[in-house]
């Protein structure tokens, strides 16, 4: 096997020297999205999303400002841990278990349970050390950081049937499968670590390079469960490795730039952009040629997937709201 990467911005580098990245523009060959995948694919897994969201944690004060983490089904450490299922490095007073967030999926609820781990977390300026019931927009101190709650299942529980899905298959099977999985998983760096390392090579703060701005959260098709962040400026969709949001496993999207969203952080709107969209497009049922402002809740067909347009930024909560000199005393206040 050929240890000669070629990056797709035209660079040819050494995998045994530097890895999957470019040390000429940094791009990482392993996307997120492609690591996924062909993990799922080896071992013999479906590539829906394994932890479909629930709810976001997005940092709004901190080291990893800018960040949203998924949090899905059952248990959600949250600290240092490479194990936990959301790991945030940078912030020097979280602790390995700092705490745990339970998405309840019975009740669509997530829920705070401070005793399970080891930090402290601030709610309104209060500790919490017993169970609490999460609400939309709740604020989170977790070490030296703030961390905005973003409901989503509980404000669309018609996904709930659809994202508690098993896997097909002999339970023995399915069990060797998984380990199999798991192992292969925890041999590669985390998308948190490889983020930290690519940063601080580089001497750079650990704030998210690309804020998130809105999602798309994927409702049905493939790769059903899954959340792609809409960050500031053109997003451009499709499967290739260069696209702003890389969907793979549907062949019927187009490699490159089957669909357009631009995201204008002066006015806080979503764009989906039809005449710049190669392939077919359809916004809430009808096709799309022209420029049309996004509403959260909008669902986009692209390929043979259906995609839900969730709004973050423009609901003016976050840290994009001073763009726009927009003065917010209270996040828990905001509508």
């Amino acid at each position: 096997m050929s240890n000669i990467m070629d990056c797709p911005y035209g660079h040819r580098f050494s995998k045994t020297r530097y890895g999957t990245i470019c040390p000429h523009c940094g791009f990482d060959l392993d996307t997120p999205e492609k690591v996924y995948v062909n993990l799922r694919k080896e071992c013999g897994l479906s590539l829906r999303e394994e932890r479909p969201v629930c709810a976001w944690l997005v940092c709004i004060e901190g080291a990893r400002k800018g960040k949203s983490y998924v949090i899905s089904f059952g248990e959600n450490f949250v600290g240092t841990d490479r194990d936990n299922e959301i790991q945030v490095l940078g912030d020097e007073k979280i602790k390995k278990k700092h705490t745990l967030i339970y998405f309840d999926e019975k009740e669509n609820k997530g829920m705070l349970l401070p005793a399970r781990a080891d930090g402290i977390v601030y709610i309104k300026d209060k500790p919490q050390y017993d169970k609490y019931i999460l609400e939309d927009k709740n604020i989170l101190e977790i070490g030296n950081s703030k961390f905005l709650y973003k409901e989503f299942l509980s404000k669309h529980e018609e996904l709930s049937d659809k994202w508690k899905y098993e896997e097909i298959g002999a339970k023995e099977d399915l069990s060797l499968k998984n380990r199999k999985y798991k192992t292969l998983k925890r041999e590669k760096l985390t998308l948190e670590e490889k983020y930290k390392d690519k940063r601080t090579s580089k001497k750079l703060s650990l704030e998210e390079e690309f804020p998130v701005c809105a999602w798309l959260v994927c409702i049905e098709g493939v790769r059903q469960g899954c959340s792609y962040n809409i960050i500031e400026e053109k997003n451009y969709i499709g499967r290739n490795d260069i696209m702003t949001v890389q969907i793979l496993g549907d062949e019927e999207i187009r490699d490159k730039r089957h669909a357009v969203i631009a995201f204008d952080i002066r006015w806080l709107k979503g764009t989906l952009l039809g005449e710049e969209c190669m392939g077919f497009v359809r916004l809430n049922g009808k096709a799309v040629y022209t420029s049309i402002e996004l509403k959260d809740g909008d669902i986009l067909e692209i390929g043979s997937c259906k995609f839900m347009y969730i709004d973050y930024a423009g609901k003016h909560y976050g840290w994009e709201e001073k763009k726009k000199e927009v003065k917010i005393s209270d996040y828990d206040e905001v509508e």
